[in-house]
């Protein structure tokens, strides 16, 4: 929905919300003159407001003529300027109070005030749902990204109109900084932190950047033609947003103690389950990069028993042994 269609959608969808708090404090009877004045709009929009709040809507609107003004010909408790079941109200309750991942971030002022125009438009009983949500719900976050607003704002609309960009981008690892020029094609958030995947000389897509290392973004007038793909077969061997060439598959044996947490998550299509007799899981799944699912096996410690590939490891050793000479015995 573009902006100004949003905007006059948004603004249509108050007015009516104010006609009918009108209406339903009873005694008022409020003519489209009086409606006109107090909501800075003609007669004649009013009058398609409310002709529409009839017949779409099925309020009993009437005309009293000896008031000179409109009321309801019964009591109205709710406004049906968005009508939803049960599991929408509730589903809509967990996207509303999902923006408490975003504290201490820029998104959560714009993403605030989205959920509370929503919320306006809503029925007053469903609203009041709305407002209790905290009361059983909350979300805890693990850690919040520093990614600025302006950026994803920016990156967003380079995306959606296809604008090559450049930006200056850090790399922690290497302590540099690099001027870079691409074409960006889709925002993707891993983990509530923010990633631009971008097209690679042959048009097709190719490395992320973490949206958090991106300073000194520019929007240049060039554009570049479609790049069509899909981000599921894109990053379906993905363990998590890390990406490389190679295949691995890996096999992992967890304990009787670890395999009732690793059934509760899927990390791709390729993940299976085979149970033991003891308890025991045997665990594979077929990843393209190693960083993320090496730490996640060591997060296991004992209960996790790597039995392939090589590679892994060999790595996975290494790693413990260079750890373990921090910790000397005393």
């Amino acid at each position: 929905m573009s902006t100004d269609l949003y905007s006059t959608t948004y603004t249509t969808l108050e007015r009516m919300t104010r006609i009918h708090q009108r209406l339903n404090s009873g005694g008022q009877f409020p003519n489209s003159t009086l409606l006109a004045e107090i909501l800075d709009v003609s007669s004649k929009t009013i009058q398609r407001d409310i002709k529409f709040m009839k017949g779409c809507w099925n309020l009993p609107i009437v005309f009293n003529k000896s008031m000179g003004g409109y009321e309801y010909s019964e009591e109205v408790m709710d406004f049906p300027a968005i009508k939803l079941t049960e599991e929408e109200v509730f589903a809509f309750l967990i996207a509303r109070n999902s923006i408490e991942k975003y504290q201490g971030t820029h998104l959560l002022e714009p993403l605030s005030r989205l959920y509370e125009k929503i919320i306006v438009q809503m029925g007053f009983k469903q609203s009041d749902r709305m407002k209790r949500i905290k009361e059983y719900i909350s979300f805890r976050p693990a850690g919040w990204t520093k990614t600025k607003y302006r950026i994803l704002d920016k990156l967003s609309k380079a995306c959606r109109d296809r604008r090559e960009i450049s930006f200056t981008y850090d790399y922690p690892s290497k302590r540099e900084q690099k001027r870079k020029k691409i074409k960006p094609i889709q925002l993707i958030n891993h983990d509530n932190v923010w990633y631009l995947l971008v097209g690679n000389e042959q048009n097709k897509p190719g490395h992320f950047y973490s949206l958090a290392r991106i300073s000194n973004l520019k929007l240049h007038a060039a554009t570049f033609a479609p790049i069509i793909f899909s981000v599921e077969k894109f990053m379906e061997n993905n363990f998590g947003i890390f990406r490389g060439d190679k295949v691995f598959d890996v096999q992992i044996i967890f304990d009787s103690f670890a395999a009732p947490y690793i059934k509760e998550r899927k990390r791709n299509p390729s993940q299976k389950i085979k149970d033991r007799p003891d308890g025991q899981i045997d665990y594979s799944i077929t990843v393209n990069h190693l960083v993320e699912i090496k730490a996640w096996i060591m997060s296991w410690g004992k209960h996790a028993t790597v039995q392939g590939p090589q590679e892994l490891i060999n790595e996975l050793r290494d790693e413990l042994t260079t750890t373990l000479i921090k910790y000397p015995r005393k």
